[in-house]
């Protein structure tokens, strides 16, 4: 198997093939059946001569056969082979006592497995390698609960098995989808759309045979109603190389980052303990290669990603250094979620990922979704299934708008929405639902019972089940031994059943036939979540219930034995346990008036002080979200544990947790105290709180945090950095008050003790002395200095180049270039002087262009790149993006071949999203897939097939300048291959129409400029382009508002030859002169040695001799400019240069003959470049 490859990850190539696992369910002898996912360890045989017989060996390694004789084949029911992993649902599998034998391989014979390494590291805080933290890493106590848990688990299983087989109960666990044929249908439908059979679903290693599609499908309606239960029937069709895993949000916990999508990437992870180490090693690789830092990161929040990392290599993952805002914190997180699904994609094909009770989701989870089903860059197939109750999601509510903007966002194409709405069953449903539970055949035979179970349920399934359990348990349903048959009285069921409302109600009379204690038990367990820890509810048994509420001193695991065995929860893991249904979990918190927010309190803080640190960090939100339940104030315990997770969710860029524990933590900070005794703790809090508001774009509450600060008087300039950073930001981004904001910038560096300006009148002068200065120092540099160069470690230095950094991009957006400079020199002048910065290396590479357009001084320019380039390798990944863009497009694009730049801006790209950099890593992307492949001459189309790819991804940055480049580039290539006409000449289109778009950016003004000069260059509009350049366009070309940018050249060439066609033509003095000025300009930059001009100033010069009449000269020149372009390959200049020379061979020398043949040319390579109306044009006119 090859290793991936960097490139491939990125651009979304991953190919990766491997032998099919063996999947759920399957088994190797025709006449052996695996038990439900419930009964591990156990085979069954379905025939034997010998009557019933129970075979246990009294070895630990054992396997427990059932030969059941005619008689007996009767009473037992032999459940259908599961279509679910044993691995899947029940850890009995692989924990250490288990009932599977070990040595014994005979068909049908279930092995057991190690305990993964994923699973340790999830559940182990301590040293113990094989248990979770139990009562001993939390606080004190043994493994005793723990162990007994499994132990009990063990020594029941005969009987539970048993039980399972039994004719004479209610057939619930093999109970299958009923009455959804056509929702089912529409699923599968989706599901084919993403992996067509032909290609995915078996063991082919065929290609796909279109191209793929991902698909999100939203299943909503009531709770009961059958979501999860249909998304699973798509367990059966993911074939032997694909995965199927569920996460799922709680109501106890929305405040919870990310909870339901960890849990589905955490059973991911734990699919490749069934591939070998060969698998693994490769993906391990390719993660380590891709995203070894990242990695890192995840590993906080998916711990079973460390099964595919080495200790070692998660111990020594470099971290990103200094601050970093929560913006690029959220990208960072987009981006390592992204890599890995397309590194695990390539080889679980296809993902479908199941996010259950999706309106409790975060919204962190929600970008998260959105990310995924949105990358265009993933080729491996991904379906992700929301389900959420309809009757709790309105227009209101952050999952409708997503949905909604899901829905506008797949138009485009990348991914395909389906929603699918569950409707109650219908009679007819119920009663098959009623048929299957009882085993009979016959519908007649049920029909009364069902019409009351639907009068009493409304066809919800999950209240029918329940409403059935009840009339078991109830008797009014009975299984008779001497007729094996079921009985009831319809009116007797009626008569029983009048009050009952719903399936809470059902469940809590269940609950409430159960012992004092173990009633409470649940409480404390539903109050716990949607799953627990067996030896944290053992904690809070002994430290909290029998302590404070007088519970017995119970055993938990026989209480839980207890629970188990009325089916009220399940296995989920090697020592937790989850509600079989989040009604049960509801059922046992309204079970009694004990859990009230004063009661949550109470266990939430007996939490926080109990449990060990590490144990706490696990489960930290939990208990945050306990404790915020309660109706305390004024809690200093409390507002230290939200600042806590505050901060954890900080890291995981959960920006409206943050936002929430934030809040929380500021109201219970006592007015009293808060600024004396609490006074670093009150900062936090408040930073945090006005960071992630700004995030958020809740400015408001951002500015009343931010002025509660800042208008106090006790904290220094230091602590209150953050804070003034961002006033800064939110009167430039926010007001749009850009100059006040580089004003307030000067005072928040004059508070620093950094007063630099001489006067705000004099900063042209200053900057141009600082310039003059730094470029004699910087010339004295050499790049093996650079590369010694240490850190500054003074934080106060480290301040003041971070506010300088932000001023320069104040100070550009604001058109303030003289202020914008002499903060670059500044942060050069603080790099020599005391070291680097995380600033200094992008600064450097902006200095080079300084000294390149200020000075045209290639050589320092060039020496200030390798600068440039060395100080950001002393300085790690940190605007890594920022300093390749500014050195490609500002300096080395005038300096080399263009198609040098196509590698250097793809990794600047690459590396800005790892860096979290959207404005930098989009600059690189737009420059490597739009404005260089143009200005290299490449065919439309295959520029254009580029761009539905990279349009969401700039959509999704929201950087608005990108986003319009991209439109403006993108429809004036589309005109370029239409025929010549008024139409064509105008960017009026399906992807951009310039009457309907109001911005005026220097950038967007430039780029529509290029656009309309590029159509009238290549449509022969002389006159209407110098027209233009007289007119509307006049001191606003290109080059003129986007000083340096790679398109400043080719655009200050087409225009000289538009000024060379019009001299030609009227004589004028003025377009004469404007021409030779062009073409002198141009002189200059191949005499400086760049490349990319030596065609330009050839073809400039012969049209000035033709213009001179210096024929001979420019007969050679118009020819050498011909040679050089086609050897370069650029396709459209190739095709101009020919059309020209052919126009002036016919004007100047009347000869028909050369006009001919190289009009053909010209025709020949504006057909290549994808000008096809252009070239019918001029096959028309000359051929």
């Amino acid at each position: 198997m090859p290793l991936l490859r960097k490139e491939d990850v990125i651009e979304g190539k991953i190919t990766m093939n491997r032998s099919p696992r063996k999947r759920d369910g399957e088994v190797n002898d025709a006449h052996t059946m695996a038990a439900d996912s419930q009964d591990t360890g156990a085979t069954f045989t379905t025939a034997s001569t010998d009557g019933m017989k129970l075979n246990r060996d009294v070895e630990e390694n054992s396997v427990i056969t059932f030969e059941p004789d005619e008689y007996s084949s009767a009473i037992f029911r032999t459940p259908p082979v599961s279509s679910r992993s044993l691995d899947d649902t029940d850890e009995f599998a692989s924990a250490p006592l288990t009932l599977a034998s070990s040595s014994r391989k005979g068909p049908g014979s279930v092995q057991s497995s190690a305990i993964s390494k994923s699973s340790l590291r999830r559940h182990s805080s301590n040293d113990s390698p094989l248990l979770s933290p139990s009562r001993n890493s939390l606080r004190k106590g043994g493994m005793g609960s723990q162990m007994k848990f499994v132990e009990s688990e063990r020594s029941d299983r005969v009987k539970e098995v048993m039980e399972e087989l039994t004719i004479n109960k209610l057939n619930i666990k093999s109970l299958g989808l009923v009455g959804r044929e056509q929702e089912k249908s529409l699923l599968e439908s989706c599901f084919q759309k993403l992996c067509p059979p032909t290609t995915y679903g078996n063991d082919s290693n065929e290609e796909p045979n279109r191209p793929v599609q991902n698909q999100l499908v939203f299943i909503k309606g009531y709770s009961g109603i059958g979501k999860s239960v249909l998304a699973r029937t798509l367990q059966k069709d993911i074939g032997a190389s694909g995965v199927f895993v569920e996460g799922k949000y709680e109501f106890t916990s929305t405040d919870e980052p990310y909870s339901g999508v960890a849990q589905a990437f955490g059973k991911l992870c734990n699919e490749f303990e069934d591939c070998g180490e060969e698998t693994v090693a490769h993906i391990a690789s390719a993660i380590k290669e891709n995203m070894r830092e990242e990695a890192l990161m995840l590993t906080s929040l998916i711990p079973e990603i460390s099964i595919l990392l080495d200790d070692e290599d998660l111990d020594s993952a470099s971290v990103q250094s200094g601050p970093i805002s929560a913006g690029r914190e959220h990208e960072r997180w987009k981006f390592a979620f992204r890599t890995f699904t397309r590194i695990l994609g390539s080889y679980f094909t296809p993902i479908v990922m199941v996010l259950d009770d999706l309106q409790w989701a975060d919204i962190s989870s929600l970008d998260i979704l959105d990310y995924l089903v949105s990358d265009v860059q993933n080729p491996n197939p991904l379906m992700i299934i929301g389900c959420f109750r309809s009757n709790e999601v309105d227009e209101n509510s952050i999952l409708y708008n997503r949905i909604q903007t899901l829905h506008g966002k797949s138009t485009k194409g990348a991914f395909q929405v389906t929603e699918i709405e569950l409707q109650s069953c219908t009679l007819d449903s119920v009663n098959k639902i009623i048929m299957s539970l009882m085993g009979i055949d016959d519908e007649s035979k049920t029909r009364d019972l069902a019409e009351v179970c639907y009068k009493r349920t409304l066809g919800n399934p999950f209240f029918l089940i329940e409403f059935m359990r009840m009339l078991d348990a109830e008797d009014l349903i009975e299984f008779n031994l001497g007729s094996l048959k079921w009985v009831w009285d319809v009116a007797k069921i009626e008569n029983a059943t009048m009050s009952t409302d719903n399936a809470v109600d059902l469940l809590k009379s269940r609950m409430r036939k159960l012992p004092y204690d173990v009633q409470l038990l649940l409480q404390y367990a539903a109050c716990l979540g949607s799953s627990f820890s067996v030896a944290i509810l053992d904690f809070v048994w002994s430290e909290h219930a029998m302590q404070k509420l007088g519970g017995e001193n119970g055993d938990v695991p026989s209480m839980l034995k207890a629970i188990q065995g009325i089916q009220l929860v399940e296995r989920f893991g090697y020592d937790e346990l989850r509600w079989v249904h989040d009604k049960v979990q509801e059922a046992a918190l309204s079970l009694s008036e004990l859990v009230t927010p004063s009661f949550q309190f109470g266990l939430g803080m007996c939490l926080y002080h109990g449990l060990a640190s590490t144990e706490l960090d696990t489960q930290l939100f939990d208990v945050a979200d306990l404790v915020n339940k309660g109706d305390r104030t004024g809690a200093i315990d409390v507002a230290l544990l939200n600042l806590r997770a505050a901060k954890k969710a900080r890291k995981m860029a959960a920006l409206q947790s943050v936002s929430t524990y934030a809040a929380y933590g500021i109201e219970q900070l006592p007015d009293d105290d808060k600024w004396t005794l609490h006074r670093q703790m009150t900062l936090q809090l408040y930073s945090l709180g006005a960071e992630m508001e700004y995030a958020l774009g809740n400015i408001r509450k951002a500015e009343e945090y931010i002025g509660i600060i800042l208008d106090r008087d006790e904290f220094t300039p230091m602590e209150t950095l953050l804070l003034k950073k961002m006033k800064a930001q939110i009167l430039a981004t926010a007001h749009l008050r850009w100059n006040e904001a580089c004003d307030y910038g000067l005072v928040i560096l004059k508070d620093l003790g950094y007063n630099f300006a001489w006067n705000r009148n004099l900063i042209p002068v200053q900057m141009l002395v600082a310039i003059r200065n730094l470029a004699k120092r910087v010339k004295m540099v050499s790049v093996e200095d650079a590369k010694n160069m240490r850190a500054i470690q003074n934080k106060k230095q480290n301040a003041v180049i971070d506010i300088l950094k932000m001023m320069k991009h104040l100070t550009y957006s604001a058109n303030d270039l003289p202020l914008c400079f002499l903060c670059v020199c500044k942060v050069i002048e603080m790099t020599l002087d005391h070291g680097i910065g995380l600033g200094s290396a992008d600064c450097f590479a902006t200095f080079g262009g300084v000294l390149m357009f200020l000075y045209k001084d290639h050589a320092a320019a060039s020496h200030v790149c390798d600068l440039a380039f060395a100080l950001q390798k002393r300085s790690g990944r940190r605007y890594i993006a920022d300093t390749m863009h500014s050195t490609w497009a500002f300096v080395l694009v005038h300096m080399r071949p263009l198609h040098e730049g196509l590698n250097l801006t793809m990794e600047g790209y690459t590396q800005g999203l790892r860096d979290g950099d959207p404005l930098d890593s989009t600059n690189c992307l737009i420059n490597r897939f739009v404005l260089l492949p143009y200005m290299m001459g490449r065919p439309l189309d295959t520029i254009i097939k580029e761009f539905p790819k990279i349009a969401p991804q700039l959509e999704e940055s929201g950087i608005t300048n990108n986003i319009l480049t991209l439109k403006v580039w993108w429809q004036m290539m589309l005109n370029l291959r239409m025929p010549p006409s008024e139409e064509s000449k105008k960017l009026e289109g399906e992807e951009f129409r310039q009457s309907e778009e109001k911005a005026d950016s220097n950038m967007y003004v430039g780029n529509v400029n290029l656009a309309i000069g590029e159509l009238l260059l290549f449509f022969g509009e002389d006159e209407e382009r110098a027209n233009r350049l007289l007119g509307e366009e006049k001191g606003k070309t290109y080059s003129e508002l986007v000083q340096g940018y790679p398109p400043h050249g080719i655009e200050t060439f087409h225009r000289g030859i538009a000024w060379f066609t019009m001299a030609r033509k009227t004589g004028k003095r003025g377009h004469k002169s404007r021409a030779i000025k062009i073409r002198k300009e141009v002189a200059k930059w191949a005499e400086k040695g760049n490349p990319n001009a030596k065609d330009y100033n050839l073809f400039l010069t012969a049209e000035e001799a033709a213009l001179h009449k210096k024929y001979q000269k420019a007969d050679a020149l118009y020819k050498q400019a011909i040679v050089h372009v086609c050897r370069i390959g650029h396709l459209f200049h190739a095709a101009l240069y020919n059309e020209r020379y052919a126009k002036y061979r016919l004007d100047v020398h009347g000869d028909d003959d050369d006009c001919k043949y190289h009009m053909g040319e010209s025709i020949r390579y504006y057909a290549e470049w994808g000008a096809l109306g252009k070239a019918d044009q001029l096959r028309q006119e000359f051929l």
